[in-house]
């Protein structure tokens, strides 16, 4: 069997973006072939993704790389956009009582998350209610302040003239803010629980080229504040409430009821165990629903798969890396490629 087979059995697709749709530096043509058939065949492709920007600003900035709402998805949804959701309608709480009307940023700005809302962005960390971990990045300056076992994990993600700002490997770089943000009680607010995500940067400094790689996100972050002991409220995958918040505005744009929906055949087609797969998992026992989980060898989990003699991916290294983390997808294929393999 292919995977176009396994896909088309499906009514409602879920498909994550990063690793799945986007390499890291450009769309995978097969992936969006793919898409346009299933789109065309009347399946509802949902694009569900972690990226901590609402959906708007994503599907403007894809637009131009051929990912287009009506050919290739029905509706489009972010993390960010369950973010924006919770603050507008004053669910943005946290234990320590707070009222959460100031918010500190960390990292890139995106305070369209919080356009029209009573949330207000503030540069006094000590007024502030809470810290929004926004794209996690280092600038020039803060990048030569590092000593040398910092810096060493930082690459080049974004260049203009003099300018530049990094990307980080590893969480150690981020580690001496969180401990100031520890100090001063600060929980922290994420839309984004991604861990790692493959994206662009350059090797080095003068480098001409840019490659691909594992880089460092807010759900690493979240990560290591919670095992320091602080708060942290996050949003998206593998949080089932954006599985809900994907079905409820699939059910108003197809006009039929949130009942009909969970009643149809649904999976969730992505590259991460941690979110796609165990978000698969909850949201299914959360919402009284089945939603599959569909891996995809083309992201970060198929960096921890090692490949046999014949180039494929080893079916052992599959199972161990599934007894790890506790979680076995439905269905495992090479790539979101209508003639791609399907493993099991």
């Amino acid at each position: 069997m292919v995977s176009g087979e396994l896909l088309f059995a499906y009514d409602i697709l879920l498909v994550d973006l990063y690793g799945v749709i986007w390499s890291g530096a450009c769309a995978f043509p097969k992936a969006l072939a793919a898409l346009e058939e299933l789109n065309a065949a009347g399946k509802k492709v949902v694009i569900l993704s972690n990226a901590s920007s609402v959906s708007s600003e994503i599907i403007k900035k894809y637009d131009g790389e051929s990912l287009r709402a009506g050919t290739h998805f029905t509706n489009f949804v972010t993390s960010g956009d369950v973010m924006r959701d919770a603050i507008l309608n004053g669910e943005l709480a946290f234990a320590n009582g707070k009222n959460s009307k100031k918010y500190f940023i960390f990292g890139l700005s995106n305070d369209a998350i919080f356009a029209g809302s009573s949330v207000e962005r503030t540069e006094d960390l000590d007024g502030a209610d809470f810290v929004y971990v926004s794209i996690p990045r280092f600038s020039d300056e803060e990048r030569e302040a590092m000593p040398d076992a910092m810096r060493k994990h930082l690459y080049v993600a974004w260049t203009n003239g003099g300018d530049r700002t990094w990307d980080s490997t590893s969480i150690e770089p981020y580690i001496p803010s969180l401990k100031i943000f520890l100090e001063k009680g600060k929980p922290l607010a994420i839309a984004n629980p991604d861990k790692f995500a493959v994206c662009s940067v350059l090797p080095s400094q003068d480098a001409a080229e840019y490659v691909t790689m594992p880089i460092a996100k807010q759900g690493l972050i979240a990560e290591a504040y919670a095992a320091m002991g602080g708060e942290v409220f996050a949003t998206g995958k593998p949080f089932p409430q954006i599985y809900g918040y994907a079905l409820e505005k699939l059910a108003k744009t197809t006009g039929e009821g949130f009942d009909d929906i969970h009643k149809k055949r649904i999976a969730m087609v992505g590259d991460t165990i941690d979110t796609d797969i165990l978000g698969a998992k909850n949201a299914s026992a959360a919402l009284h629903c089945s939603i599959e989980g569909i891996l995809v060898l083309t992201g970060i989990s198929a960096e921890s798969i090692s490949r046999d003699a014949a180039g494929k991916f080893a079916t052992a290294a599959m199972d161990e890396l599934f007894s790890t983390k506790g979680v076995t997808p439905t269905h495992v294929i090479s790539a979101l490629d209508l003639e791609a393999d399907v493993y099991f």
